[in-house]
């Protein structure tokens, strides 16, 4: 079963009734997440600074597509997500990313942000950026079965990461052993949020390395 992360912003509980079924729906998913005793809930949200004259003069450049550098999540081969095997990712009904088969098993984050949710069998993190997009690092296809046995979570929901810094290990000789298959998957689950995301990379792949780029509206 693939994990999907529930935001803590106020701002994320607005998103489109779509959105807020597929939430629902996995809510039951859910562990961890970032609260206001270990994060302010709106720290690296967007915060307007006081009406004045420049505002205004700077209001067609806040509204530009800003672009975001997307790093690998481990060490491997860079795959699409129409490559995994795995309807919920390969039909991108959880959102647009791509995937890394990897070849050792750290796991580093593949943007910058507060860790916002953690899955109780450790196999995936929702790392959510100032922009309020979050992306969702899942390990291994169906690892929820696993029970977090493989998994040793290096991170603890609030925390703020750097891209490329590493948020979880995972055992990957245990994972073959259980019959699963290993995929690293990044999707972006703010779909209302994204203009495009333009993955480059193809082949060998280094954690932390560039993949592409995402285009926030």
């Amino acid at each position: 079963n693939a994990f999907v992360p529930a935001s803590t912003l106020s701002a994320r509980r607005a998103k489109s009734t779509k959105g807020h079924a597929m939430a629902g729906f996995f809510a039951s998913l859910f562990h961890k997440k970032a609260d206001a005793s270990v994060s302010n809930p709106d720290e690296g949200a967007f915060v307007e600074s006081p009406a004045d004259d420049s505002r205004t003069a700077s209001s067609q450049e806040e509204h530009l597509p800003t672009r975001i550098a997307l790093c690998s999540p481990a060490d491997g081969a860079a795959k699409s997500l129409e490559e995994v095997a795995d309807d919920v990712f390969s039909t991108k009904v959880l959102g647009d990313g791509f995937a890394v088969t990897p070849s050792n098993g750290l796991i580093v984050a593949p943007v910058s942000g507060t860790i916002s949710t953690i899955a109780n069998a450790r196999h995936a993190v929702g790392i959510t950026m100032e922009n309020g997009i979050e992306a969702l690092v899942h390990i291994g296809i169906d690892t929820v079965q696993l029970k977090g046995g493989p998994f040793t979570l290096l991170v603890q929901p609030g925390q703020k990461v750097n891209a490329g810094e590493p948020i979880d290990e995972v055992n990957l000789a245990a994972v073959h052993a259980a019959g699963k298959l290993t995929d690293v998957i990044v999707v972006f689950t703010n779909a209302d949020d994204i203009d495009a995301i333009d993955i480059t990379a193809h082949g060998a792949v280094l954690a932390g390395g560039p993949v592409g780029t995402l285009i926030a509206r």
